[in-house]
């Protein structure tokens, strides 16, 4: 099992990791984040399409357990995302903040749409931790509530996870030919997914025959549409489902999952995993090589006279002060990118939002009231403050996970230029030391991954019941069919106060965990500049103090750092010989 693979390297690069560490010739090493990266690393598989075409049934098969809840009609409502843990344990995040515990038998109540019709009890997704071997190197599952069913907030829920995905699993059904509602659901499954599986569904319903022409007319129909080759997996959920749970090798080799479950595994190592493992052990070899140069370096400051050293060490300091106002010029240009960012990405998009919401609002209300009308007037006025609190609340809930995922990956992408710049910086300041001093110096290329830090700051915070006051008693008094459309029309007011209150505070929130996330960047990258700088520095003042003390202290220092430079080149043999291996 490839993933088998990645877990071995994984934990031979976490060794090294542990092994430089011990090394007191190497500050500064980003140790503990790089460990961080490659423990808390998670492969998103969000499963997708239209409702009853056995997506739970195809996660609880995956898992080999029967996790999460199955039924004739159109079920899930809530999103669930299983990810490892030691032990089976469920845990519920309201919109609101609030997390809570359940038992197993629970779920139900929280995340179908018989226990939480339309999601009543505000649930914002549901966290399952589950021991499965399948889950233990960082894969989560996602089941979202299928697209095209008469619940309109479950497709708005299933679009909520689409910039989540690191791979999506697109759930067709032989026994119901793709359909309008799946191809326009794809337009945005193709937008944020970099690679969608597709599975047809239920191949033990059909014959063999049967079952190729299904395969085929699909394929053909997806591949007119999305524009290149397709590749169809048929699949019987049920039937691997049964074949996991008793141990059936027959019932699974019948069900066609082994043959996906093996692609499966090799799109998450050479797609996501491969990349980690590289990033990292290229990160640890330019940490390496940047601490044997100024081990090297100090070794030639042990060794060169003094005079020489003095025009090296002037020659040097110039340098350096040209590297200070490049870092000045870093500082000015990430400030304009992330400002850039939240006016022609945020405010814009939030603007279309606020329009289109409102004009949707607007017929909504006007619809819902139509629908209410024959209720007394104060039922009436309760009923409309109701409906517009909730509408506002799931629109920027939905629109808030939308947005959260295109911020991060701009903000991503200007991290990642900006990485590049920083580590030209001290390239060039490295090999400028390098020809200086004439020592060597290899360089290390490393994709770092940078991310926002993840958090969720917005909550929609309920308002003071602005329609009792609204629906006063003159109001009461009136003539029902003349205070009711005055109730009506305050209410449209109030949805539009609601929508401009909202989007101020979601807008401050993402300005904040933006400006925050730019200032942990910036501290991490000016904080690299400054450890080569001092790195340089500290090397050539601890020879020359060395020096001063006479020859037996110079000895002595030679061979601590030979015995360093040693411990050095073992480990970047290893991370060397790992790194060629994720390659092959």
């Amino acid at each position: 099992m490839i993933l088998d693979k990645y877990s071995l390297l994984k934990e031979e690069i976490l060794k090294s990791i542990d092994s430089m560490t011990a090394i007191e010739s190497i500050p500064g090493c980003p140790c503990e984040e790089l460990k961080d990266k490659l423990q808390n690393n998670v492969f998103n598989l969000v499963v997708l399409g239209q409702f009853k075409r056995g997506k739970t049934t195809l996660i609880n098969a995956l898992l080999a357990a029967e996790i999460l809840p199955t039924a004739i009609v159109p079920l899930t409502s809530i999103a669930t995302i299983v990810k490892y843990g030691e032990a089976l344990r469920i845990k519920v995040y309201f919109n609101d903040g609030r997390v809570t515990e359940i038992k197993p038998e629970s779920l139900p109540q929280y995340v179908t749409e018989k226990g939480n019709p339309k999601n009543e009890k505000d649930v914002r997704e549901v966290v399952i931790t589950y021991p499965s071997p399948y889950l233990k190197d960082g894969v989560r599952l996602i089941d979202t509530p299928g697209v095209g069913s008469v619940y309109q907030h479950n497709t708005d829920v299933a679009y909520q996870y689409l910039p989540k995905s690191d791979a999506a699993i697109f759930l067709l059904s032989v026994d119901q030919p793709v359909g309008q509602a799946e191809i326009e659901f794809l337009k945005d499954v193709k937008e944020y997914s970099h690679r969608i599986f597709f599975l047809q569904n239920k191949a033990d319903y059909v014959s063999a025959e049967d079952l190729n022409e299904s395969i085929s007319f699909t394929k053909r129909i997806l591949e007119e549409y999305m524009g290149w080759g397709v590749k169809m997996f048929p699949l019987s959920a049920k039937l691997a489902l049964d074949g996991k749970l008793s141990g059936s090798r027959d019932l699974l080799e019948k069900s066609f999952l082994p043959e996906f479950e093996k692609i499966l595994n090799r799109f998450l190592m050479e797609e996501k995993g491969k990349v980690l493992l590289l990033s990292v052990s290229n990160t640890l070899l330019r940490v390496l090589s940047q601490a044997m140069f100024e081990l090297e370096l100090e070794m030639k400051s042990l060794t060169t006279p003094l005079d020489e050293l003095k025009v090296k060490i002037e020659a040097f300091e110039k340098k350096k002060k040209e590297v200070l106002r490049e870092k000045q010029d870093f500082d000015i240009l990430l400030e304009g990118e992330v400002n850039r960012l939240v006016n022609k990405g945020l405010d814009e998009d939030q603007q279309e939002f606020k329009k289109e919401l409102t004009s949707i609002l607007t017929e909504g209300v006007k619809s819902f009231y139509k629908e209410k009308q024959s209720l007394p007037s104060r039922q009436l006025n309760s009923a409309l403050e109701e409906y517009a609190i909730d509408e506002v609340r799931n629109a920027y809930n939905n629109w808030w996970a939308k947005e959260d995922g295109k911020l991060a990956s701009a903000f991503e992408s200007i991290c990642g230029r900006f990485i590049v710049k920083i580590n030209e910086i001290v390239d060039a300041l490295l090999k400028f030391s390098s020809e200086l001093f004439d020592i060597p110096f290899e360089e290390f290329k490393a994709e770092e991954l940078w991310t926002v830090k993840p958090s969720f700051y917005y909550k929609f915070k309920e308002e003071p019941v602005v329609l009792e006051v609204l629906a006063t008693t003159f109001t009461l008094s009136l003539p029902k069919f003349i205070g009711d459309r005055i109730l009506l029309r305050k209410t449209k007011e109030y949805m539009v106060e609601m929508v401009d209150m909202q989007g101020g505070r979601v807008r401050y929130d993402f300005v904040k965990r933006l400006d925050k996330s730019k200032l942990d960047f910036r501290w991490e990258m000016l904080k690299r500049i400054e450890a080569t700088i001092e790195g340089i520095s500290t090397a050539i003042e601890k020879g020359m103090s060395q020096k001063s003390k006479g020859e037996k202290a110079v000895e002595e220092r030679k061979q601590v750092l030979l015995e360093a430079e040693q411990k050095m080149n073992e480990i970047k043999g290893n991370l060397v010989k790992m790194r060629q291996q994720v390659i092959e």
